[in-house]
Parts: C-alpha cells; sequence; structure tokens
C-alpha cells in the first residue's frame, strides 16, 4: 500500500524544506526504524509459520498441542517457520518496492517499505503487511496510475510461484471427522483453479495447504484488499489516474457499501468490517496530482485491465467464517 501524506492543495515543498527533512541524522534514524520493524516483523512471521507448520505436520489436535508445548524444550524447531516467514517477507516485500522504485524512477520523494508485525497468535499471520509513505505530490495522473498499480503487479509476480509450490506441498486432509464451530477460510479464484490442477478428481475435498500456500493465501488476501477503488488504496490511485477526482469520489462510496454489504456474509465473524472502519478513520480523499494532464493512453488502460483480471482472480467474500465442518483448507 503506498500512502501520499502531501496535502490535496498545497503546494509541494520547497527544495531548502526537503533537505531540511532528509539530513543526515533524520535518514539515519529513518533506517534503523525501517531495520527494526523488518526484524521485528521477521520474528513474528517466524512464530506464526511454526504454529502453521505444527498444524501443517500434525495428525490430530492432542499431537499439535505436544509440539507446540515441546518449543520450550526444542526451541530450534522455530525454524520450521521460516519457509513460511521468507515467503510472506518476499510477497510483501516486493509488492511495496514496486512502488518505491516506481517513485525513484519518477523522481517522486517515497520511502523505503515500513512492514509492520503482528504477534502471533493474535495475528495467525504474523504481520498486518507493508506500507511506502509518499511525501511530495504526484506530478501527474499518469505517473499516479504507474505508482498504484506497480505494486499488486510486482506482488503477484510472487504470488503465483508461491501458490504453485505451496500446493506441491500440501496433501489431502487426512481426518474424516467433521470438527465442530471450524474456521473456513475463503478460497480466491485463482486457488481453486489450481487447486483442480494439483489436486484432479478431488474437487471440493479438504486439503491441508502447506505453509507456504498460506503465505500466499495471505498475499492474495492483501493484494486483493489494495487493489480495492477506494481512496489511496492502490486501486484508489488507479482509478484516480484512469477517471480523475469525481469519478474516483463516486467510485470510492460505492466500493465502501459494496464491502459493508458482503461484510455481513462473514458473520458472526467481522469478514471485512474492521478495515471499513479503518477505512472510515482513514477518509477517502485522495490528494491532487500536481495537474490532470496528460491522460492515460490505450496502453495504460490495458495494464488497468490486468490490474482488474489480478483483482478478480485474488478477491475473497468471504475471507474467513465459522462453519460447522472441517475447513477446506
Amino acid at each position: 500500500m503506498s500512502w501520499d501524506s502531501s496535502p490535496p492543495f498545497e503546494k509541494p515543498a520547497e527544495p531548502s524544506e526537503l533537505t531540511v527533512q532528509s539530513s543526515p541524522q533524520a535518514k539515519k534514524r529513518k533506517i534503523v526504524l525501517h531495520i527494526i520493524l523488518l526484524l521485528s516483523t521477521v520474528v513474528t512471521t517466524t512464530g506464526a509459520g511454526f504454529f502453521w507448520h505444527v498444524s501443517f505436520v500434525s495428525q490430530s489436535p492432542g499431537e499439535a498441542m505436544r509440539r507446540l508445548s515441546g518449543i520450550l524444550t526444542h526451541p530450534l524447531d522455530l525454524l520450521n517457520g521460516l519457509p513460511f516467514a521468507f515467503t510472506i517477507l518476499v510477497i510483501l516485500l516486493a509488492h511495496e518496492m514496486g512502488h518505491y522504485l516506481t517513485c525513484r524512477y519518477y523522481g517522486i520523494d517515497a520511502t523505503l517499505p515500513y512492514l509492520i508485525p503482528a504477534p502471533p497468535p493474535f495475528n495467525p499471520f504474523g504481520t498486518f503487511g507493508a506500507v511506502i509513505k509518499i511525501r511530495s505530490r504526484f506530478p501527474d495522473r499518469r505517473q499516479l496510475f504507474d505508482v498504484g498499480i506497480a505494486g499488486p503487479l510486482a506482488g503477484f509476480i510472487f504470488i503465483i510461484p508461491s501458490l504453485i509450490v505451496g500446493l506441491q506441498l500440501s496433501t489431502p486432509f487426512s481426518s474424516a471427522d467433521p470438527s465442530q464451530g471450524t474456521l473456513e477460510f475463503g478460497e480466491p479464484l485463482i486457488f481453486r483453479l489450481a487447486a483442480m490442477a494439483f489436486f484432479p478428481g478431488e474437487a471440493g475435498a479438504p486439503i491441508s495447504l502447506h505453509p507456504i500456500g498460506w503465505a500466499a493465501w495471505f498475499g492474495m488476501l492483501a493484494t486483493s484488499i489494495n487493489l480495492l477503488p477506494i481512496g489511496q488504496l492502490d486501486g484508489g490511485h488507479i482509478v484516480y489516474g484512469l477517471f480523475g477526482a469525481r469519478s474516483h469520489r463516486i467510485i470510492s462510496y460505492v466500493a465502501f457499501g459494496a464491502l459493508i454489504g458482503i461484510s455481513f456474509y462473514s458473520w458472526p465473524m467481522l469478514g471485512y468490517l474492521l478495515f471499513a472502519l479503518i477505512l472510515i478513520f482513514i477518509g477517502f480523499r485522495h490528494p491532487r496530482p500536481s495537474t490532470e494532464f496528460p491522460r492515460l493512453g490505450r496502453g495504460r488502460f490495458l495494464i488497468a485491465l490486468i490490474g482488474l483480471i489480478i483483482f478478480v482472480l485474488t478477491f475473497m467474500p468471504v475471507p474467513v467464517r465459522l462453519i460447522q465442518h472441517v475447513a477446506r483448507l
């Protein structure tokens, strides 16, 4: 996700102001913060990966509990979480570096990615994602569009091999006994298509998904959320670049209403409601670029179509819900 912190109508900062903000000491402090967040997220995602590993290799809840409790005597077992951690970090960093490098190409002032750690089991994936902060105004809609689409395209490039490897290492679910009150995780369209290829003749059968597959699942969720055409999400940047301020505002409100509506299908789980509350707090405004021209050409509209296809392939109307049988993933 890229976040534009420049005011919507004020002129860009003068070069002298940017020089003061980018002093060597300030740069050093910011680099230290990026490193601290990176290392913290490595720790939390490795811990989350260990939980997914235990769930994958255990044949019963009792065995899973024994493996989890055994971490006190065998702490090196935590290293089993590294494949998950590596995969999810590569996907997130690829996404954000797509934004960052595009900003650098156009000379737009932007920060390196801030990874956001989250302790498991509070967050089963060990992270809330990543973000960059754009500190100067976009020169025009063309560059705004390019920055917005670059992240999802770069991240998706790494989601595909992660999903393939994850499914190759997965197995059909071994337990035949349904469990009560189980969480079912949504299956994006691309996952269903890939699962049909790797498990032919077992359509709809439960799959014990490898941790690398779970990392790809999280990457798909993060990609689809970022592609929502709302506010300053990547999808919001894309829509503004394509259609301008008025259409962006209308589409943002319509998409937000649709997001609230589909969240009720996850009941009693929250679905996207928590994310919708965050969007209300952030707001739907989008800073205007310095100029509304030049308008986008046919090539960028075709790239936008690719972004729409990625959204359709990765979006989950119900990311997680409570059911009365074994989860399909």
